[in-house]
């Protein structure tokens, strides 16, 4: 639908309507993938006290989240 107007205030509200949609679009976007990291490393962790994995130390994780 185009809408048809002239007025400034009804574009700016239409505007604003479509980059808060989009906001909320990336913040769900963002919390999946924390969800999915904090996944990813609950099963490395489980690797770990299985014997089939190891851990990587303080430094190395840390370097890896300033990445």
């Amino acid at each position: 639908m185009i809408i048809d107007t002239d007025d400034k205030n009804i574009i700016r509200e239409v505007k604003s309507l479509f980059k808060s949609h989009r906001n909320v679009t990336n913040k769900e976007d963002n919390l999946e993938g924390f969800y999915q990291g904090f996944r990813d490393g609950l099963r490395e962790v489980k690797s770990s006290l299985d014997g089939k994995a190891e851990l990587k130390d303080a430094k190395a994780w840390l370097n890896e989240l300033q990445d």
